[in-house]
């Protein structure tokens, strides 16, 4: 292994970290720093392992990330950005996967973030942690195709940390 591949997993492992932290935090907001970090690690992460669409598409998670923690804000239309950065996603992830001849698995990672994009436009953190019991999945065989270490884990621990925010954020039901 090459010192850009040990740097790539270091960042990889990075990753892991901010990935359960990102859902045990109670807002929305919370979520979305986390996040808007971790998407700038993992562009990082996978453009130094060669994996172009995967560092693309984290990329645009940045800017998504960005636009989504100022939701409250005037210029934000709900019904707007959550489609425009799913096509965006979609778009640059098609190009860079054809561009970078990745192949079909490429469709795993864009298929995963564009749905995951829609899902972290929701107010509900809960219904965010819904979401990643889906596209971690589909990230997780991305991860295991490109050889990144700490991508697969990230989706793995990803997985645990929703299932235990869903236990922990549950709401009570009344009788």
């Amino acid at each position: 292994m090459n010192t850009i591949e040990v740097v790539a997993q270091i960042l990889g492992m990075v990753t892991v970290v901010l990935g359960f932290l990102a859902y045990q935090v109670k807002t929305d907001k919370q979520l979305l720093v986390v996040n808007l970090l971790d998407c700038g690690v993992f562009a990082a992460h996978f453009f130094l392992l060669g994996a172009i669409s995967g560092g693309v598409l984290n990329t645009v998670g940045v800017l998504r990330s960005f636009v989504y923690y100022h939701k409250d804000k005037s210029f934000y239309r709900p019904k707007l950005f959550p489609v425009l950065f799913a096509v965006l996603m979609l778009v640059l992830g098609i190009w860079s996967s054809v561009m970078a001849g990745e192949g079909f698995y490429a469709v795993f990672v864009i298929a995963g973030l564009v749905i995951n994009t829609l899902c972290l436009s929701l107010k509900d953190p809960q219904k965010i942690r819904i979401s990643v019991l889906f596209t971690c999945p589909m990230v997780l065989i991305y991860d295991i195709i490109v050889h990144s270490v700490g991508g697969a884990i990230y989706e793995s621990v990803a997985i645990v940390s929703a299932i235990i925010g869903l236990i922990r954020y549950r709401q009570k039901k009344t009788v």
